[in-house]
C-alpha cells in the first residue's frame, strides 16, 4: 500500500478516536458526580447541568429565576389548578400560587375546609391557594392538625406570591381563615425555600421576604423575621 495512503488512514483513525473522547467530555455533568463515600455534591453551589429545564420565558419564581412548571414533566394532568403549560402563574389575578406535593400534605383539602378532593390528587403536584396554604400552616402552628414539612416545590412558586399586592389574599379563605394566618403561611414558605436554595437563591428570597415584612409589624416578633431580617 502506498505510504501516503497508510498515513492518511492512520490520521483518520486518530481523528475518530479523538472526536469520541471530546464528545463524551462535553456531555459530562457535575450533577451526576458522586463522591467515593456515596455522598453527592454540596447543594450550596449551582451545578452545571446540560439538561436543566429552561422554565418560563418571562415570569420569575421566588428565587428570581425562570418560573418552573408545577406539573411533572411529560404529564398530561389538567387538574392541578395550573395553566395549560403547567405553571402556577395566575397572571390574571388568581390565587393558586403555591406549588406543593400532595403526598406530603395529608388531608390538605379536608384540613382547609374544602372537602376531600385532594385525596384524589395523591402522587401529583398541585397549585394551592395562598389563603388555603396559610390556613393549613396556621392550624399546624396551633396544634390543630399534624405538622408537615418539605412539601413545597419552590422553583415553581411565582415571585408575585410574596409581593405586597397579594398580602390580603394570604389572609382570606372562604370565611374559614384564622387571625394573621399570613404570618404562618409566609414564614413557612420562606423557611422551606430558604433551606432548599443555593447561595444566590437564598439571597434573592431573603430580599423579597424583607421587602414584604419590613413594614408589617405582625411579623416582627417571629423567630423567622428576627433571624433573617436585614
Amino acid at each position: 500500500m502506498d505510504f501516503r495512503l497508510k498515513f492518511l488512514l492512520m490520521g483518520l483513525v486518530l481523528f475518530v478516536c479523538f472526536y469520541q473522547i471530546i464528545e463524551e467530555y462535553t456531555e459530562f455533568k457535575l450533577d451526576d458526580f458522586v463522591h467515593v463515600d456515596g455522598s453527592k455534591q454540596d447543594d450550596g453551589y449551582k451545578h452545571v447541568d446540560t439538561k436543566q429545564r429552561k422554565g418560563h420565558s418571562t415570569l420569575l419564581n421566588i428565587y428570581g429565576e425562570p418560573l418552573q412548571p408545577c406539573r411533572d414533566e411529560n404529564s398530561k394532568d389538567r387538574r392541578g389548578s395550573w395553566n395549560s403549560n403547567g405553571y402556577c402563574d395566575e397572571t390574571g389575578g388568581g390565587v393558586h400560587q403555591i406549588c406543593l406535593s400532595v403526598d406530603k400534605t395529608p388531608d390538605f383539602s379536608h384540613h382547609t375546609k374544602q372537602g376531600r378532593w385532594s385525596d384524589k390528587r395523591k402522587g401529583k403536584n398541585h397549585c394551592m391557594c395562598l389563603g388555603a396554604w396559610a390556613l393549613y400552616k396556621a392550624r399546624q402552628e396551633n396544634n390543630e392538625i399534624p405538622k408537615t414539612n418539605d412539601e413545597l416545590n419552590c422553583e415553581s412558586i411565582m415571585d408575585d406570591s410574596l409581593d405586597e399586592s397579594y398580602v390580603g389574599k394570604w389572609n382570606r379563605w372562604n370565611g374559614h381563615e384564622l387571625s394573621n394566618q399570613i404570618v404562618h403561611g409566609v414564614n413557612e414558605l420562606y423557611q422551606q425555600c430558604y433551606q432548599k436554595g443555593n447561595d444566590s437563591q437564598k439571597k434573592h428570597l431573603k430580599n423579597i421576604y424583607n421587602n414584604l415584612t419590613e413594614s408589617r409589624s405582625e411579623f416582627h416578633n417571629t423567630n423567622t423575621y428576627q433571624t433573617h431580617s436585614v
